[in-house]
């Protein structure tokens, strides 16, 4: 017979063989709980629950202010809302739905554009007075970048590329938010979602999309997503919203 497990020092681990008869069943494992979502949630007078995942920056300012309208619309639809760096997922497990920047390169999985997400370089008004806002100097700017293990991206590369030549590099950070903080507290300049930043007083934008660059929105759902009533309902309100927006999130102009 062949032999998925060996032991070792720290105890089994699995063969070659075993390891991949794991990944042979993942696609079966994502198909079963996909079943037990619709017999789980999908019954009359339950509970319309529904699982998404949304880049941490989309889901506080683009999505969870818009969540009122939904349940207005679609009353008993309860959204357990959590939130990501935006990176595509290789499966989805216990979710129904998410949200990220670029599609997946793996995984059984159902996958839709839904709008390009622009990005500027902001920075605080009183910070803007003292050294000007010419985006000939952007390099010279006291400059909020990214983490240094930030997916690839055009922001990313715009900002690394402003490091490149000679930016100073004062902080960095994976989290948006944490980047806005940052930037409100007149530490430096980063690169935000225009989507975020502009709607916030006290912030300037010094470049805009056409500069800083883009990242892809895509959506991605499970095969049988749209044989789930509560999922089906979610996403038709997701796409929606979205592309009701699409020049707003492209921040065009």
């Amino acid at each position: 017979g062949v032999r998925l497990f060996a032991r070792g020092r720290a105890g089994y681990h699995l063969t070659e063989e075993g390891a991949g008869l794991v990944a042979a069943l993942r696609p079966v494992q994502q198909r079963l709980a996909g079943i037990e979502r619709g017999f789980g949630n999908d019954g009359a007078g339950s509970e319309a629950r529904v699982q998404l995942a949304a880049p941490a920056a989309f889901a506080s300012y683009f999505l969870a202010p818009r969540l009122r309208q939904l349940q207005i619309e679609q009353p008993g639809l309860v959204v357990e809302l959590s939130t990501t760096r935006g990176v595509p997922p290789t499966a989805l497990s216990n979710l129904d739905a998410a949200l990220c920047y670029g599609v997946p390169a793996q995984g059984d999985m159902l996958t839709r554009k839904l709008s390009e997400i622009g990005y500027g370089l902001y920075g605080a008004a009183e910070l803007l007075a003292r050294r000007g806002r010419t985006a000939s100097d952007i390099a010279k700017l006291p400059l909020i970048g990214f983490a240094h293990d930030e997916p690839a991206s055009g922001p990313a590369e715009w900002m690394a590329n402003q490091c490149a030549a000679g930016g100073n590099v004062v902080f960095r950070s994976s989290d948006p938010s944490c980047r806005l903080a940052a930037v409100q507290s007149a530490l430096g300049f980063a690169c935000l979602p225009c989507f975020m930043a502009d709607q916030l007083p006290g912030l300037t934008r010094v470049a805009g999309p056409d500069a800083v660059g883009h990242q892809e929105l895509w959506l991605v759902t499970h095969r049988q997503a749209r044989e789930v009533a509560r999922i089906r309902l979610l996403v038709d309100s997701v796409v929606a919203l979205v592309r009701s927006r699409r020049e707003r999130l492209r921040a065009a102009g």
